[in-house]
């Protein structure tokens, strides 16, 4: 008996070592543990800071704008209303775009933010095609048939006028009326004539070059003033006094000539 109680003390004190060791690798396992996690907070702590302190310089306090023909710098910087000290990063191009926007001769734009402070807008102006009287007043439109601005009724009549139609209700035949000035254009018709009226008439559109008047109608505008120039030469020739021409129908100018009491 004496001999199985010396064998068993040796093994008891081996299981106290063991549990001794165990309990210390823990504490180192749970310091390096903590150890990581301490250093990982102190990066990303550090992380944060440095991306705050690089944001910081970069305040806008400057913009450069390219483009502009008849809008003056200042009213674009005004209507982008930015206030110096706001964050380039912080900007949206979005927001910057819709109060551009609200300047009806701008048709297109561009931005683009130059670091560290600066904001960059380049426009396209519209190009003004054609006034339009209508109700006593003058407005000079786009191609696309925008109001561009109302000017003053002792405006020169330098372009095209399109004369009658409401800007709001006659959309529609604003813009015919500009695709019949565009074929004009292309077709060399209006070089040399001082004044070029278009006109609505339930008929369709009439148009009144230098008191001649010429009954256009609706659609095929090319081909209907490549008829009517090859024939102008001809009655300038002949010297006819002509009331009007009628280009509605196909393959066929109608010309009237002017009545003899109407001559004077």
């Amino acid at each position: 008996m004496r001999l199985k109680n010396r064998k068993k003390r040796p093994i008891k004190m081996r299981s106290k070592k063991r549990s001794a060791y165990w309990r210390g690798e823990k504490i180192l396992i749970f310091f390096k543990r903590g150890i990581i996690v301490l250093l990982l907070f102190v990066f990303i702590l550090a992380f944060l800071l440095g991306v705050k302190l690089s944001v910081r310089p970069f305040i806008f306090n400057n913009i450069v704008v390219s483009g502009n023909n008849h809008l003056e710098e200042e009213e674009i910087k005004n209507a982008v209303y930015m206030r110096e000290g706001e964050n380039l990063f912080k900007l949206s191009f979005d927001e910057l775009e819709s109060r551009i926007k609200r300047i009806r001769w701008i048709e297109k734009m561009s931005i683009r933010k130059q670091f560290p402070h600066t904001v960059m807008i380049n426009i396209e102006e519209a190009v003004p095609t054609a006034l339009l009287r209508f109700d006593r007043r003058l407005f000079l439109i786009a191609s696309n048939g925008k109001v561009l601005e109302e000017m003053g009724e002792q405006s020169t009549s330098f372009l095209p006028v399109i004369v009658g139609m409401d800007p709001e209700k006659d959309t529609g035949g604003i813009l015919e009326a500009l695709k019949l000035i565009d074929a004009l254009d292309e077709k060399n018709v209006l070089s040399g004539k001082e004044s070029i009226n278009i006109m609505s008439k339930p008929f369709g559109l009439l148009v009144n070059m230098d008191g001649e008047s010429v009954k256009i109608g609706y659609g095929n505008y090319r081909e209907k003033l490549e008829r009517w120039k090859e024939l102008e030469s001809e009655i300038r020739k002949k010297n006819i006094a002509v009331d009007y021409v009628d280009l509605r129908f196909k393959n066929k100018v109608i010309v009237k000539p002017l009545k003899k009491d109407k001559r004077g």
